[in-house]
């Protein structure tokens, strides 16, 4: 079973809570910004994996079909939690791989681009795990029923949520043994000895056991991010930035050879020393600075308001999608993906972020009348519609460039 839907709500009322402790406290660790791009980043993995074609699923009958053992029995207590350890073993090889092999820090990467830390920054996820489900292959062959090994994946997801933290100091004996906020606050850090550290999804003792363990440092305090910074709000962009650079540094790199095995190797490495295409690994970048461009008054609340919209349209989608169809379902999950990195444009500033969010306006109209005839439905979305526009008039203030760029 799936459960992350049925924690979607707790997710966003414990975000609540701690954005307002953090204020509270007078330490505010979310930033309007960053928030709605982590969310973004979420929202946008759970609606692709509505329309992507069940590949895995393909794979997975096959195994089960060919090479399953005996099936393990789903009501004892020993196939649970040996399920529930060997996994999270599982999950730690799949993780450390994502860090370590060029090809799959493509796909991880989205989840460390934040430069705050918060419960916010846990929902931040990747479009494009097309490797996780290599690691699921041996409790299929293993006999672990899959309603078992799903309800599994879920918890270790859901366990990770609350370690996105910085309210939550050391908790004594506790960091021996399981991954806690403060040693995952190190996985998420840029400073140099933080960096590829505390891959343990739920036990913090596969690092210990396998060399990959740094303890947090009252020493060194932890700056969020990557060393190489996205410096873009785009939830695109932020998918395929790392594979589009990595298709320019195949291209460049001299030798057969060394083009097969570039994305197989670490991120970062070069054959005889060779140059990259990542025009920011010329940068010297500061760690302590964030990505934060001046936008707006006006843009930040209208870029809020119709996040939250986008937010409610995309958990109707995902709710009902068992009762549309597919056409109508990809239209819908095209549509809020769009939608979304129009919001990215107007978080950066762009200038062009008004035409993109009128031509989304128009197309919402146009879409609708394509895939429905219900005149209650075209007629809240005319309304949307209208009102969008009148306060873009209204405005007046898009038509100035709203971005510093440095």
């Amino acid at each position: 079973m799936d459960l992350i839907l049925y924690a979607i709500p707790f997710f966003f009322l414990l975000m609540l809570l701690e954005f307002a402790y953090g204020i509270m406290r007078g330490r505010n660790t979310y930033r309007i910004n960053d928030t709605i791009n982590s969310l973004s980043m979420g929202s946008l993995s759970r609606l692709q994996a509505l329309v992507i074609l069940g590949f895995s699923g393909s794979i997975y009958e096959w195994v089960v079909a060919h090479y399953q053992l005996q099936q393990l029995p789903d009501d004892e207590p020993w196939v649970w939690i040996s399920c529930f350890v060997l996994y999270d073993f599982a999950y730690y090889w799949k993780h450390r791989f994502g860090h370590e092999v060029a090809l799959f820090w493509g796909s991880h990467v989205a989840h460390h681009q934040s430069e705050d830390f918060n419960l916010g920054t846990a929902l931040r996820q990747t479009s494009i795990d097309f490797y996780g489900f290599l690691f699921y292959l041996p409790f299929f062959a293993l006999g672990y029923p899959a309603e078992i090994l799903f309800t599994v994946v879920s918890l270790n997801l859901i366990y990770q949520f609350w370690v996105h933290t910085e309210h939550v100091p050391k908790l004594g004996p506790i960091e021996w043994i399981m991954v806690t906020p403060s040693n995952h606050r190190v996985h998420h850090g840029r400073n140099r000895i933080y960096v590829d550290k505390n891959y343990g999804g739920v036990f913090i003792i596969w690092d210990r056991l396998f060399g990959s363990f740094q303890d947090e440092l009252d020493t060194e305090p932890v700056y969020f991010g990557l060393r190489k910074p996205l410096n873009s709000w785009n939830p695109l962009w932020a998918n395929v930035h790392v594979y589009w650079r990595l298709i320019l540094d195949t291209l460049h790199t001299p030798g057969l050879l060394n083009k097969l095995r570039l994305p197989f190797m670490p991120p970062g490495w070069r054959a005889n020393g060779g140059s990259t295409q990542c025009k920011q690994k010329a940068l010297q970048v500061d760690l302590s600075r964030k990505f934060d461009p001046v936008v707006s008054g006006f843009a930040r609340a209208y870029t809020f308001t119709q996040f939250v919209i986008t937010v409610a349209c995309s958990l109707y989608i995902l709710i009902n999608a068992a009762t549309l169809s597919y056409p109508v379902l990809t239209c819908a999950v095209l549509f809020l993906t769009y939608s979304l990195f129009v919001q990215g444009r107007w978080m950066e500033g762009r200038e062009d972020g008004l035409y993109f969010e009128v031509l989304r306006l128009l197309l919402l109209l146009a879409g609708l009348q394509l895939i429905t005839t219900a005149s209650t439905a075209y007629l809240i979305a005319g309304a949307y519609t209208v009102c969008s526009l009148a306060l873009l008039f209204w405005s007046r203030q898009f038509s100035k460039p709203e971005m510093q760029h440095s």
